[in-house]
C-alpha cells in the first residue's frame, strides 16, 4: 500500500476541486500546524531552522530578510478554538509539524486529545525523541500516521547529522517502539533524506527501518537551496543520475515510499514550471505558533504570504480572504510541497477549447 500519493489524493476530493471552480472558497482539506518553534535537534538539512527560538540551531541561522516572527509556543485555547472553527468549516485533518518539534509544546498531549475529541484526523512529523510510553499510547490510538525523521541508520552518523549526542539515537528508537506498541493502529513511517553523501546507504537505511518496526520507509531528496533565492538548487545535483537506478529498485518494495521522478525533477529543475498558477494553496494551509495563517506551507513566516491572524480573527474570516491562486513563483522553493499537486490541478482547471464536446 502506498501512503504518499499527492496526485491520487487530490483527485479523491473532486468536491473541493468543483467548489473552487464554481466560485466557492471551500475549506482546505488539511491544516499543517506548528505548535512549537523550539527544537532539541540541530539537523544539518533543516529547512526551517530560521524559525527556531530554542535549541542547537537557535541563533546560529539568521532569519532571512523579508521574513516575520512566527512565535515560540502556540496558545492552547487559541488552538482549540481555531481547530473547532476549522472543523466546522469543513477541514478534514490536521498535521502537527514545524517549524520546531511539535512534541516540545507543554500541552501537546492535551491538544492531540482535543483534536481527536472533535473528530479531526491527525498526522505528526517528529524526531521521536520525546515519546514516552504514555504519549506513545495516546498517539498510537489517536493519530492516523506518524512520520519519524531519522535520516541516518547508526548512532554516530545520526549524532553528526543532528548535531547532538549519540544517546538521542536510542531516544528516537524508544519513541518508535512506544508508538508501535501503544495499542492503536497508527501507521509509522521512517523518513530519510538522500543526498550526494548518503544515497549509497539507502539499503542500509531501509534495513534499519525494518528492524525498528516502521510500517514503511520514505526516501526524499535533500533539497539544497539558498533561502534568499529559493527558486533554484544551490548544490550539486549530479549525484541523482547515479542514484536513479537504485531509487527505482527501492520504489518497487512494498514497504517503501519513493518517487524516483521527484529526484529526477530536482536534478532537472528550472524556473519554468508546467503550470501558470499555484492552485494547491486552496487545499491546505499552515499556522505558525503565534496563530498566523500563511498561504503556503513552504512560505511560513514569509512577509506578504500571511492570510491572517487567528489571535484576532476566526478561521472562517481569514479563509474568506484567500486569493485562490498564487502566480509569483520568484520566491517559491525548488520542488515545493505543492508541486506535484499543482501539475495535476492545473490540468483540471486550465482552459480548454470545445470542452463541451467530450
Amino acid at each position: 500500500m502506498k501512503y504518499i500519493d499527492p496526485v491520487g489524493k487530490i483527485l479523491a476530493h473532486v468536491d473541493r476541486l468543483a467548489a473552487w471552480k464554481q466560485g466557492t472558497k471551500a475549506a482546505p482539506i488539511n491544516i499543517e500546524w506548528d505548535l512549537s518553534n523550539r527544537c532539541s535537534l540541530g539537523c544539518a538539512g533543516c529547512h526551517f531552522a530560521y524559525t527556531h527560538t530554542r535549541g542547537p540551531l537557535s541563533g546560529k541561522i539568521d532569519k532571512p530578510a523579508g521574513f516575520i516572527d512566527g512565535g515560540d509556543l502556540a496558545d492552547v485555547e487559541l488552538v482549540k478554538r481555531a481547530l473547532l472553527e476549522a472543523k466546522d468549516a469543513g477541514v478534514l485533518s490536521v498535521t502537527w509539524t514545524g517549524g520546531g518539534e511539535p512534541t516540545l509544546h507543554p500541552a501537546f498531549d492535551e491538544i492531540i486529545a482535543y483534536a481527536d475529541s472533535i473528530g479531526l484526523r491527525q498526522g505528526l512529523y517528529t524526531h521521536g525523541g520525546h515519546i514516552d510510553a504514555m504519549r506513545g499510547a495516546l498517539l498510537s490510538q489517536t493519530l492516523d500516521w506518524c512520520v519519524v525523521s531519522i535520516d541516518c541508520q547508526d548512532a554516530q552518523s545520526y549524532a553528526a547529522y543532528k548535531g547532538i549526542s549519540p544517546v538521542w539515537f536510542d531516544k528516537m528508537r524508544t519513541g518508535v517502539a512506544n508508538l508501535k506498541y501503544g495499542g492503536g493502529d497508527c501507521i509509522i513511517g521512517a523518513s530519510f533524506l538522500l543526498g550526494a553523501d548518503n544515497w549509497t546507504q539507502a539499503r542500509d537505511m531501509l534495513k534499519f527501518s525494518r528492524i525498528i518496526g516502521a510500517d514503511y520507509t520514505t526516501f526524499r531528496p535533500m533539497i539544497e537551496y539558498d533561502i534568499d533565492n529559493p527558486s533554484m538548487p544551490s548544490g550539486d545535483v549530479s549525484w541523482v543520475a547515479d542514484a536513479l537506478p537504485a531509487l527505482q529498485a527501492l520504489s518497487t518494495e512494498a514497504d517503501v515510499e519513493c518517487i524516483p521522478e521527484r529526484f529526477a525533477e530536482y536534478r532537472d529543475w528550472t524556473q519554468a514550471r508546467g503550470y501558470a498558477a499555484c492552485y494547491g494553496i486552496r487545499f491546505n494551509t499552515v499556522v505558525t505558533p503565534n496563530g498566523k495563517v500563511f498561504v503556503c506551507v513552504n512560505r511560513r513566516e514569509f512577509a506578504g504570504s500571511e492570510l491572517g491572524d487567528l489571535s484576532v480573527e476566526s478561521f472562517g474570516d481569514i479563509w474568506a480572504r484567500h486569493p485562490g491562486e498564487w502566480r509569483d513563483f520568484d520566491k517559491c522553493r525548488v520542488l515545493c510541497r505543492l508541486h506535484m499537486i499543482n501539475e495535476t490541478v492545473w490540468n483540471v482547471y486550465r482552459p480548454r477549447q470545445h470542452a463541451e464536446f467530450v
